[in-house]
């Protein structure tokens, strides 16, 4: 099988998708993953998204799998030890060339095989579908795309953290002020005070100042948020539809 097509669309969709072959996608701010539950309840943890996948039946024992491993250009061939009628997920489509023919193959996982990180790929003769089956960059905006609108979707919803501070030194405090009045710009400034370790504050405000966060615990006192770590958090019911809702894993 000539695979100059196929090896140069999976490298593709790796560079694309940066770890959407593996089990799922972590979720981007701590703030916005931690504590996450669709209830009103306060649970600590992160999410993480689930790929969307097309439910695929197998149409004769044992067919062979397609193999490519990360480092190479050519493919390998193993039994798949499938039973005719198993059901598998696949995630997304990409074509080959067979000699004058164009062969097309359906992404199942990632796997070490010989002791190399391989692609894994059934062809589309030996499966039958129950839908339609994206290509890898439709797969991967579409993960990128659920991945947004879940992460949007907590950021709304979210009501407030609890955070205590990551050293037993504690974490010190800062004030905001202006330094006139008419100045428009926000400066923070250290005082002498810390906050102790081991209690915790409740924020519903967080502060981006340049490139530095700082997390509101109220009466005008603000922290660095890389001094503190979130313990849980609390949100509102989300507001997704149900095929999204169906992605979120809480780990």
């Amino acid at each position: 099988m000539k695979t100059k097509k196929l090896f140069t669309s999976l490298a593709a969709a790796v560079m694309l998708s940066a770890g959407l072959a593996g089990t799922g996608m972590a979720m981007g701010q701590p703030v916005h993953a931690a504590g996450t539950t669709q209830s009103s309840n306060t649970k600590t943890g992160t999410v993480s998204v689930k790929h969307r996948t097309v439910s695929a039946t197998v149409n004769s024992d044992n067919p062979k799998l397609v193999v490519v491993a990360k480092d190479q250009t050519n493919t390998d061939q193993i039994d798949s030890n499938y039973t005719k009628g198993q059901t598998i997920n696949v995630l997304w489509s990409t074509e080959a060339k067979q000699g004058d023919k164009t062969v097309t193959l359906y992404y199942i996982e990632n796997r070490t095989i010989n002791g190399k990180d391989s692609f894994v790929f059934i062809p589309s003769t030996d499966v039958t579908t129950s839908g339609n089956v994206p290509t890898e960059s439709a797969f991967v905006e579409q993960a990128n795309n659920d991945v947004k609108a879940i992460q949007d979707a907590y950021k709304r919803s979210l009501q407030y953290i609890t955070v205590t501070p990551k050293s037993k030194k504690g974490a010190k405090i800062y004030y905001a002020y202006k330094k006139s009045k008419k100045s428009k710009k926000i400066t923070f400034a250290a005082s002498k005070k810390t906050i102790k370790y081991g209690k915790k504050y409740k924020s519903s405000m967080i502060v981006k100042n340049g490139k530095t966060r700082y997390v509101y615990i109220g009466k005008k006192r603000y922290v660095k948020q890389s001094a503190l770590k979130i313990v849980s958090a609390k949100y509102a019911p989300l507001n997704l539809p149900d095929d999204l809702k169906n992605l979120i894993v809480e780990n």
